[in-house]
């Protein structure tokens, strides 16, 4: 969730319920700051702000029976937080699989990559295929009009955006 950003953009599009998962607990504190800031009760029980590992709070929410209309997955491309070390090319596939698999039907499953030399829509296809779920893929972005580039530094475009509708 990191500072909460698009879980306000979630909750002030009229959410009925926002999930924030970040492993730092301090970090979730900015998360709930940008909620009131942003004129939202971070206590609402419409809101909750788990410090866990996004893998780990999926699989639990899987295991306990939890569905979600819509699954916005952004991790960082490489993490060593508390021991617990993310690569985006290793371990993103599971944690989109981790993802297809708590989606009510018909629900969406928005996915990040802040890596440029690591192709979005191949990390999806080999979590959908380890999900054993098929999808649609509905949309493709990068980054919007505000934020330009210089022609001449590619690697400044490194940002991948999919939306899916896994079947």
């Amino acid at each position: 969730a990191y500072t909460g950003t698009l879980s306000v953009v979630a909750a002030r599009a009229g959410a009925s319920a926002v999930v924030s998962v970040d492993l730092s607990s301090g970090v979730l504190n900015w998360a709930r700051d940008n909620f009131r800031l942003s004129g939202l009760d971070p206590f609402d029980r419409r809101y909750e702000f788990a410090a866990s590992d996004a893998s780990r709070f999926l699989a639990e929410a899987a295991a306990a029976g939890r569905r979600f209309v819509l699954v916005l997955a952004d991790p960082r491309a490489f993490s060593a937080a508390r021991g617990a070390a993310f690569t985006i090319d290793r371990d993103y596939p599971a944690l989109v699989a981790a993802a297809a698999r708590v989606l009510s039907p018909g629900g969406l499953l928005w996915l990040a990559c802040n890596a440029r030399e690591t192709s979005l829509l191949d990390i999806a296809q080999e979590g959908l295929r380890e999900a054993r779920r098929e999808a649609v893929l509905l949309e493709t972005g990068g980054l919007p009009p505000d934020h330009p580039t210089l022609l001449a530094q590619p690697e400044d475009r490194s940002l991948q955006v999919g939306l899916f509708r896994p079947e």
